[in-house]
């Protein structure tokens, strides 16, 4: 069943029941481990379980495999118990998955979309999605869940792929066995609970009926797949509700979800119309948390700064986009920026001229546009920030694109931003560790804990150098991918891609990370854009990874360019990545928790990377074919 955020109390009750009437009377919680929204919401969770006293045990997963693996000690379960998804299971009919019996309770909190159908269905209780009202896929556009159309649909499509075409069939059966084809792709599971009873017969008349309910139940579906491959309300921000409904929200949990809000923001996951929306409720919220003695302790000092040692502070601030400015010099910041560095080419010396002209005329002399930016003197911060979005436009920079309304927390002397601390996370989460099978849960630990800024801030500052790490290999590497020629995909071409096998970075093992190649994968969508001077040549990049070490390579893709309004960023290549895999007979060992990452051997990706521009060609033809029909 897919219930309202507005519910999540009532939903955190019947967590709360179960856990008292199993015989461990805990929890099992199990967290995706790729991305910042999931190690704020983990705390989050964790943090009022702590308050209630609610036993939980936290594990952080990669894929589904791994999922199954944790759950297999359920299945034969016979007492209550509760698991608890966070960032992952939406997309996939885990209880199937997992052979979980109904006396287990599956509670699912995920940004990734689209959510399965199947979750669609009032009479399921023991499946709990939660997927608010202000969510960019909302409950009312997911189909409802219809087991025996779905089963008949499903049929037809496994008939149509055994079957050679035969003469004798019916006209209007074989369309609509045609427009279902595709809906029982991955994330389009059905439940077969019924498999054992064949569904009742139907006389003649009653058979166009019965093919014309299948293809528009088919058309429906797949519509519906087509176009809801994105990121929905960040997890974060649902359980920092229930923080504030259980009245257990303070400057930590409006932090967490401050975080998570902003990775999206960075990732390009959602639009700015849509952080701005969120954001400014954060902001009203944090603003009614103020502490009056703080506050007042902070006026009388004449800045927030002069708070007591052991307090910290957020406020609301205006940022500007310029990546781990506060712990870099501001030509680094300026440098590594990915949008800075994609307009100007920085990893280039005309580019690299183009940068320092810029300071140039904003006036801040080289020589402290190269000092640490806690060392500078404030003219010269107050001089970028008052001169940028004057030059900017002049240096081909658009100045909408290099600030933003964020957050800002302040602690003893340290000033931290929000995009900062994504960061730092990102670091943590992405540092690679060869060799180490422990490394998955400890980086996710390391995360955890650097959101404890005045307990870890020594966490937080080697989260710090390792994203400045990651973010310099990122614009050297794509740097060089672009002028030695290896991003394949010229001006007219539906898309373009890359091998990071092809290319010196095979030997970095940070490039084998989801998050680090989406990261890879925007930069080098806005370079090679850059590089053709018409206003459309924008397209969306498919990257293929470094194998890791089971030879499995990371395949990601991102979309050409944001959608405008409180709408899903949809990504276009969630159903051709099934589809070329399908055609191949490619059968992935690790199942991502979004349509848009596949996993796939290294033998396999080059057939893989050809096969895919058929599939998005047949796709174009098919999008023109019904776009000239429309207008006829």
């Amino acid at each position: 069943m897919i219930v309202p955020g507005g519910y999540l109390g009532q939903v955190y009750q019947a967590i709360k029941t179960d856990s008292k009437g199993s015989e461990d009377q805990s929890v099992l919680c199990l967290a995706a481990c790729v991305d910042a929204d999931s190690v704020c919401a983990s705390q989050l969770l964790l943090n009022l379980f702590n308050r209630e006293g609610i036993h939980f045990s936290l594990v952080p997963v990669a894929c589904y495999e791994e999922v199954r693996e944790h759950c297999a000690s359920l299945s034969d379960a016979q007492e209550v118990k509760t698991v608890l998804l966070l960032n992952c299971g939406a997309t996939e009919d885990v209880r199937s998955l997992c052979n979980l019996p109904s006396n287990v309770r599956i509670i699912i909190i995920d940004h990734h979309r689209p959510v399965w159908h199947g979750h669609n269905n009032e009479d399921d209780m023991d499946t709990l999605v939660l997927v608010d009202d202000d969510d960019p896929v909302p409950k009312p556009s997911i189909p409802v869940y219809d087991q025996q159309l779905d089963n008949e649909v499903a049929q037809s499509d496994e008939s149509a792929s055994e079957s050679d075409d035969s003469e004798n069939e019916d006209p209007d059966e074989e369309e609509g066995e045609e427009l279902g084809r595709d809906v029982a792709g991955r994330g389009r599971k059905r439940r077969r609970e019924q498999d054992d009873v064949s569904p009742p017969k139907r006389g003649p008349g009653t058979h166009a009926e019965t093919a014309a309910a299948r293809r528009k139940r088919a058309e429906e579906v797949d519509s519906y797949y087509s176009d809801r491959n994105g990121y929905g309300k960040p997890s974060s921000l649902l359980l920092y509700h229930l923080s504030h409904q259980l009245h257990h929200d303070d400057n930590f949990h409006a932090w967490c979800a401050i975080v998570a809000l902003t990775e999206q923001l960075l990732f390009q996951q959602i639009s700015k119309q849509q952080y701005n929306t969120w954001r400014d409720n954060l902001a009203l919220n944090v603003k009614t948390q103020q502490d009056p003695d703080q506050e007042e302790a902070a006026l009388e000092g004449g800045t927030l700064l002069s708070m007591p040692r052991h307090k910290v502070q957020v406020e609301p601030c205006e940022d500007l986009r310029l990546t781990l400015l506060r712990y870099w010099t501001i030509e680094d910041s300026l440098r590594y920026t990915g949008y800075v560095a994609a307009r100007l080419q920085t990893w280039r010396q005309k580019g690299l001229d183009n940068l320092r002209s810029l300071l140039t005329y904003m006036c801040i002399p080289l020589k402290h546009a190269s000092t640490p930016y806690k060392g500078l003197r404030e003219v010269y911060n107050g001089q970028l920030r008052s001169q940028l979005p004057r030059f900017a436009p002049q240096h081909m920079l658009a100045w909408d694109s290099l600030h933003f309304n964020s957050f800002r927390l302040l602690y003893k002397h340290e000033e931290l931003s929000a995009s900062d601390m994504v960061f730092a996370l990102l670091g943590l989460l992405t540092e690679a560790e060869p060799g180490n099978p422990d490394a998955q849960r400890t980086a996710f630990n390391n995360a955890q804990s650097a959101l404890h800024v005045q307990r870890n801030l020594h966490i937080v500052e080697r989260g710090v150098e390792l994203a400045k790490q990651m973010c310099q290999d990122v614009v050297h590497e794509c740097g060089l991918m672009i002028t030695a020629g290896k991003v394949k995909g010229g001006r007219a071409a539906d898309y373009r891609w890359v091998n990071v096998a092809d290319s010196n970075a095979l030997a970095n093992p940070r490039f084998r990370h989801p998050t680090v190649l989406k990261y890879m994968a925007l930069f080098l969508r806005d370079a090679t854009s850059c590089r053709y001077s018409s206003s459309d040549a924008r397209r969306p990049m498919v990257i293929a990874g470094a194998p890791d070490e089971r030879g499995l390579c990371c395949l990601v893709s991102v979309h050409a360019k944001h959608i405008s309004g409180n709408r899903l960023q949809n990504n276009p290549f969630a159903r051709p990545f099934i589809e070329t895999a399908s055609a191949l007979n490619i059968i992935p060992l690790k199942s991502a928790f979004e349509n848009a990452t596949y996993h796939i051997r290294k033998e396999d990706v080059t057939a893989f990377l050809g096969k895919l521009q058929d599939v998005v060609g047949d796709y174009r033809a098919a999008a023109q074919q019904a776009q000239a029909a429309q207008q006829a």
